[in-house]
């Protein structure tokens, strides 16, 4: 390798992976994508002054479990040998166990839902649990393999269809005024605060057909929740979904890698990536061999 490079992380070659690269190229500093599904990755990650994750809790849907488990490693090496790593290797570990960030969460005094089971489909017991609840994978993303169970039968009917991976089953909190509010924090502080709305099955998302808005007049101990949260987990990038609820702002996920559709970019008046960019090379050009 010539020059110091950026190490991007990524597995699921979106559109905004290749954007991060391009964005950091135009910051002046120098990227390289690197795909964690090539059994090469790691090494070549090793060789860079600084990394980047791009590899999504949702990589085992994709088929994509081997980046996953390269990430793993690559994070602890990564740490070991001082390379600096966008998130730290921690937050790595939050992306991929709900069940491990939200209980840290709620150990930290934040709201949280209550976790009621996290165990294989098959060792789930639906008459233990309270109703409604949410269930879906302790690793995943995207509300894939996600829903909201209202009874024991519901619950046992989503249960036997669902593969054999380890699922959380959470209390389910109302989003009483109709939307979940999402918040992306850059450099551990929020920088864009929207609406997405709720879908007809109760869920949001955007391949459900959830739509955003902006939320100018978002509450202080909202956007104070994220950050206390992007503080414990230790996410310099990254998002969290929040319900405003009569208990405060409930968490109910956290993402250390964080995306936004690419229609929004223009629609909220933000280029998340280009945020997100300008972050990783302010911190790349204050390294001292730079």
């Amino acid at each position: 390798m010539e020059h110091p490079m950026i190490g991007v992380l990524y597995e699921s070659d979106e559109w905004s992976d290749h954007k991060l690269a391009a964005e950091l190229e135009a910051c002046g500093a120098p990227a390289l994508l690197l795909d964690m599904e090539d059994a090469a990755s790691v090494q070549a990650a090793l060789a860079c002054e600084m990394l980047v994750s791009r590899v999504f809790a949702s990589a085992r849907f994709r088929g994509h479990t081997a980046s996953l488990k390269r990430m793993a490693l690559l994070a602890r090496t990564a740490e070991e040998r001082g390379i600096p790593l966008v998130n730290p290797a921690r937050a790595h570990f939050f992306e991929v166990d709900k069940r491990l960030a939200t209980e840290t969460l709620a150990a930290a005094g934040l709201v949280t839902p209550a976790v009621y089971a996290c165990a294989l489909p098959k060792d789930v017991d639906p008459a233990s649990l309270s109703y409604p609840c949410v269930l879906k994978p302790n690793c995943g993303g995207r509300t894939t393999c996600t829903a909201i169970a209202r009874s024991a039968e519901e619950a046992r009917s989503f249960l036997a269809g669902a593969p054999a991976i380890a699922f959380i089953a959470e209390e389910y909190v109302e989003p009483a005024r109709g939307f979940l509010t999402r918040i992306e924090v850059v450099d551990g502080a929020c920088a864009l605060v929207v609406k997405r709305s709720v879908a007809d099955n109760g869920l949001s998302a955007y391949r459900f057909g959830s739509t955003y808005a902006a939320y100018p007049d978002v509450p202080r101990e909202v956007t104070d929740a994220a950050e206390r949260a992007a503080a414990v987990l230790s996410f310099e990038l990254g998002s969290f979904d929040v319900i405003e609820c009569g208990r405060g702002p409930c968490i109910i996920d956290a993402n250390s890698v964080s995306n936004v559709s690419e229609d929004c970019t223009e629609l909220l008046g933000m280029d998340l990536m280009r945020a997100h960019a300008k972050a990783i090379a302010r911190r790349w050009h204050a390294l001292p061999t730079n």
